[in-house]
Order: structure tokens, then C-alpha cells, then sequence
């Protein structure tokens, strides 16, 4: 199985434990999953709504398992957010990725010649 197969389907996992930890009144909502460096958190919520969610070990669980598929694959990241929504009666979903920084490569510039004695 490929890193874009793996992907696809822990998000799919992960959005639909997302959905079933939500309550019935939202239409929407948005899981923010981080990563400190040493921890990972979550959060699943909807700014529109009073109701609030429940992260359930399952949701947890996936969460993990999708930071780590990530990770594996050498392109992890320091935070993703999940948008889900219903629309025409069909879930769906957008997630953006926050990448740590690049490190800047310096490198020497050495002239072409050199004189020898």
C-alpha cells in the first residue's frame, strides 16, 4: 500500500470517529489535531454551537495513528485541522497541514582556484 493510500485512509477513519463524536445538532465541525514535540492534543469543536463534543478513546486513538502515518513517511507535521461539514445530506471534509520550518542550508562559497607554492 502507498504513503497516499495509508493517508487516505486514516483520515477517513479518523473523520468518521470525528462525526459520530459530535453531537446531532452540528452540521459542521473542525478537529485540530497538534503535535508539541512531545505530545499530542486535540480538540473538536464548532463555533457556531452550544453543544459541545466528546473526544472518545477511539477519536484519540485515530488521531494518533494519523499523526503517525505521517510521521513514518518522513512528512509529518506540527498541526492539522479538519474541517467537516454535511452538505446535499453528504459529509465532507477539508484538512490543511502546518509544516515545522525548513532549516536554511548555508552554504560556503570556496573560489574555483587556488595558488600552490
Amino acid at each position: 500500500m502507498d504513503k497516499f493510500q495509508q493517508y487516505s485512509e486514516a483520515l477517513t477513519e479518523l473523520i468518521k470517529e470525528a462525526i459520530h463524536c459530535s453531537p446531532e445538532s452540528w452540521q459542521r465541525g473542525v478537529l485540530t489535531i497538534d503535535c508539541d514535540g512531545v505530545r499530542i492534543n486535540y480538540k473538536l469543536k464548532n463555533a457556531s454551537s452550544q453543544d459541545t463534543a466528546s473526544i472518545s478513546a477511539d477519536l484519540a486513538r485515530l488521531c494518533d495513528q494519523y499523526w503517525g502515518v505521517f510521521q513514518d513517511h518522513g512528512e509529518g507535521w506540527n498541526e492539522s485541522i479538519i474541517e467537516f461539514y454535511q452538505a446535499d445530506g453528504e459529509w465532507k471534509f477539508n484538512a490543511s497541514y502546518k509544516r515545522p520550518p525548513t532549516p536554511e542550508v548555508k552554504t560556503e562559497t570556496k573560489p574555483f582556484w587556488k595558488f600552490w607554492h
